[in-house]
């Protein structure tokens, strides 16, 4: 099918491209179709191989020390790599059967070295740190807890300390405390073992029955540390597959017993979080995510079409150029960034609703002209060399703003906005391409029963009458707009920002909810503080651990710090032990003269009816711990087989030695920051130490994302006025545009304000966002009535029509992320929904306002145009 020769001449660079792809499409339809089917295949194969990301660390931004630091103490220590596993009693039951129940699930998870390292869920220190310990125990006290030992190490005390144990024999419990009277017969552990005891980290347990159970005993807490990272997704559902197949493997065992005895049915749940239970949890609901986003919003983007063009074709033209767009940008993500996050999977939505502009406009041309009377050829070249330059300055300027979040530091917003400027370029192009094509083959190739031209309909709800509203009251239509934007720019700037990280998880995963009911049963909420030291040797390193301990006791005396873990619980700081030792060796002749104390403690067992043999045993370690030769040191622990135990605190590279020390803040307050003073006081200004936590880099992110926000609006906008200016050259017409959408985005935060929501990581760039919609709207207005001299006419009215559908899907497309997974998306999505309507509103009345000829009969209503 031949066309005439376009006038090339009397046209730009520009023109002249786009007239060149519709030719090019028109007459090699089906090349084109082909070669996006193949392109189709090929982006599709590659999206399935598309990783998925479900580390929330993994969005946070580059380059800042405490936040580099938080990540790389996660990295090196697995500190927050565990399986959290809570069991919770049924009715009528308590602590006798979750402790059965957990013994033998406990002995059925064990039994997987492959996956399963160790499981903590009660009070049990390791055999081999023990023996180390008994050896050793003086030196794991506190030197200034010296005295109080020296009084307990007495004639008296050891005399009056055999007697008691005597009369314990004679209780009822005797079989009981028989054991332990043989290996502590002096009753010194209390001294030492609340050392090993006293820090159990954020939880807090009730140890009355060596378990870690909640205060009503109606649950138990088992912290599993699995041999793999939690990142691996294929580790984790072999994780939990097997962890899930031991739990209704004891269910069913403790069952069985039940029945035999006829004693009812077991009513112990299991529930699983922690950051494997996460993962899987994240990664479901991330591939639910772009499931949903992308089939609801294609629904409600079609179900639109349908509804305002009443023709199949038009939901055809919409989708097929819309569904390959959207699978090229698929394509571009398994290159450019390898996998899919919670943030980016956000794109599918928003690109269905910002794809399916350009078709809109476009098409609405092509119904114009056809109704109009102008054949197929000439139509198709109106929709793409005149519409069409509206359609490339729209694509550029929405790519450019989405692009402008790409200052962000934050790895999600990055990944968000790169793909949605991406995205907008790829469908722009397919649609360009494949519009043309496919209304040649629909309408002037394939046979049809029913003229085609007869059954062109573009429905808008009558929203495009208030273009002729606004040119007749120009002045009342500028005043209105003004004062809405004077009044929700006050509500604007009373907005505040949710700094909360929660946001970006998501709060309808089981894992969530169980990490919730843990934070209620045990007073934690898994959040806390790390205080790394960087040391060139071991003995460096240990030195600096030691100076955090003491630096941080102020804190503990406050109840500012409710506990804190290190491996000096496994390791007293040399010069503690150096301490003990001289003191030891000073009191060789008095309080702690091994000869004396063991005469004395002989004496006593003959005197009370022992026999001294059955404490042969313990008398070789009151020899060796009352007179140790010399300090212990890691190498001891790594000795014994407890380098599995110091992985927790210790890291060993070619950079050095790096030993973490975990602390658990009291108050609520110190999750959102860190208590005051605390950092300061802990590092002191030695660069060798540094303090992290979710807290910390709470308070960093606080700093980084209000300023990169701001940049990005103001480098969208910088963006926006240039290539207006170079489409427009008018500064006229570009000021125009630029009021109608400042506007806009002022409504749209003041709206935010008064619906009580609350900015957060995700939705503050919905500013920056609309900057590329809003501008979009005005864009094709000012475009046409720069066409038509101001004048109002038919053809202005079916371009509103075209921004009123393009508004609407879009209000599809984000509302679609309005009903996910993610908090921060949903606000997402509720914003951008807010900013679709309030610069819909700006395009439909404030341009035409500026805009329109002074004269009233221009600003009439024409009549609508014959069928």
């Amino acid at each position: 099918m031949s066309s005439p020769a376009p006038p090339e001449k009397r046209v730009g660079g520009k023109q002249r491209l786009l007239l060149r792809i519709e030719r090019f499409s028109r007459n090699h339809y089906k090349l084109v179709f082909l070669m996006a089917a193949l392109a189709v295949v090929a982006a599709i194969f590659l999206g399935s191989r598309l990783k998925l990301e479900s580390d929330v660390l993994e969005l946070f931004p580059e380059g800042n020390r405490n936040v580099t630091a938080f990540k790389e103490a996660l990295r090196d220590f697995g500190s927050v790599d565990y399986l959290i596993v809570l069991l919770e009693a049924g009715e009528d039951e308590g602590p006798d059967e979750l402790e059965d129940f957990a013994d033998l699930f406990v002995e059925r998870l064990e039994q997987d070295t492959e996956l399963i390292e160790i499981v903590e869920y009660r009070f049990r220190p390791d055999e081999r740190f023990l023996e180390l310990f008994y050896e050793n125990a003086l030196l794991f006290l506190a030197p200034e807890r010296l005295p109080e030992l020296a009084e307990k190490l007495s004639d008296p005390a050891i005399r009056q300390q055999i007697r008691e144990n005597r009369q314990s024999l004679a209780s009822p419990t005797s079989s009981l405390t028989e054991g332990v009277m043989v290996s502590d017969p002096l009753g010194l552990m209390p001294f030492f073992v609340n050392r090993l005891a006293g820090n159990r980290g954020a939880f807090k347990v009730d140890l009355s029955d060596g378990y870690y159970l909640s205060r009503d005993g109606q649950n138990l807490l088992m912290l599993v540390k699995p041999t793999g990272h939690s990142q691996d997704l294929d580790f984790d559902e072999r994780l939990m597959a097997f962890v899930r197949r031991s739990a209704e493997e004891t269910r069913a065992e403790l069952q069985q017993e039940l029945t035999e005895y006829d004693e009812g049915t077991l009513g112990v749940t299991v529930h699983y979080t922690g950051n494997y239970a996460i993962a899987l949890d994240e990664s479901a609901l991330i591939k639910q995510d772009i499931k949903f986003n992308l089939f609801f919003s294609l629904f409600a983007v079609s179900a639109l079409y349908w509804l305002c063009y009443r023709r199949f074709a038009a939901l055809l033209y919409s989708s097929v150029p819309l569904a390959v767009g959207q699978a090229l940008t698929f394509a571009v993500l398994f290159f450019v960034l390898g996998q899919i996050n919670a943030s980016s999977s956000a794109f599918t939505a928003l690109l269905m609703g910002l794809g399916t502009d350009f078709t809109i406009v476009m098409y609405a041309r092509y119904v114009e002209e056809r109704r109009a009377g102008k054949n197929l050829v000439q139509a198709t070249e109106a929709m793409v060399g005149e519409t069409g330059l509206g359609v490339f300055t729209g694509a550029i300027t929405s790519a450019g703003t989405f692009y402008a979040m790409c200052i962000s530091r934050f790895r999600g917003l990055w990944d968000l906005g790169f793909l949605i400027g991406t995205g907008i370029l790829l469908c722009a192009v397919a649609i360009l391409f494949l519009l043309p094509a496919m209304i040649t083959w629909n309408e002037g190739v394939r046979r049809r029963k029913v003229d085609s031209v007869r059954k062109l309909h573009l429905q808008s709800f009558g929203l495009e009458y208030l273009i002729p509203f606004s040119a007749r009251h120009r002045w009342l239509v500028i005043a209105v707009v003004a004062a809405l934007t004077a009044g929700l720019g006050y509500m604007a700037n009373q907005l505040e920002f949710d700094d909360s990280v929660r946001s970006l998880r998501s709060n309808r995963s089981d894992a969530y909810r169980v990490q919730e009911k843990i934070g209620e049963k045990f007073g934690a909420q898994l959040s806390y503080m790390m205080a790394v030291v960087y040391g060139k040797t071991t003995e460096e390193a240990i030195e600096l651990a030691g100076q955090i301990e003491q630096r941080l006791q102020h804190y503990i005396d406050t109840d500012v710090i409710g506990s804190h873990d290190s491996v000096l619980t496994y390791l007293p700081a040399e010069a503690d032990q150096r301490r003990v030792m001289r003191a030891l060796d000073e009191g060789k002749q008095g309080p702690f003269d091994p000869q004396r104390i063991r005469r004395t403690f002989v004496r006593a067992l003959e005197a009370n009816g022992f026999r001294i043999e059955a404490f042969d045993d313990y008398l070789a370690r009151m020899e060796q711990f009352l007179t140790p030769q010399r300090p212990l040191a890691l190498d001891d622990l790594q000795e014994k087989g407890l380098g599995r135990l110091l992985d927790r605190y210790v890291k060993k590279d070619d950079q050095g030695v790096r030993i973490v020390t975990y602390l658990f803040p009291t108050d609520v307050r110190w999750k959102r920051r860190p208590p005051p003073g605390l950092i300061a006081a802990l590092t002191q200004g030695d660069e060798r130490i540094v303090v992290t936590g979710t807290n910390v880099i709470g308070r960093e992110l606080r700093e980084i994302f209000p300023r990169d926000a701001r940049y990005g609006v103001m480098l969208g906008l910088a963006i926006v006025f240039v290539l207006l200016v170079l489409d427009f050259r008018s500064l006229r017409l570009t000021l125009i545009a630029l009021a109608q959408l400042i506007s806009g985005v002022v409504m749209m935060l003041g709206l935010v304000k008064l619906m009580g929501m609350q900015l957060n990581y995700a939705n503050a760039f919905v500013a920056t966002m609309i900057l590329g919609v809003g501008i979009d709207y005005s864009i094709h207005l000012v475009h046409r009535m720069s066409w038509s001299g101001g004048r109002i006419d038919s053809g202005l009215l079916e371009t509103g029509k075209a921004v009123v559908l393009a508004a609407l899907t879009n209000i599809a497309g984000f509302g679609t992320l309005a009903f996910g997974n993610y908090p921060a998306l949903r606000s997402f999505g509720t914003v951008a929904v807010c900013g679709s309507l309030t610069c819909l509103f700006t395009s439909l009345t404030l341009v035409p306002a500026l805009m329109a000829k002074r004269k009233g009969d221009n600003a009439k209503p024409p009549p609508p145009p014959a069928a």
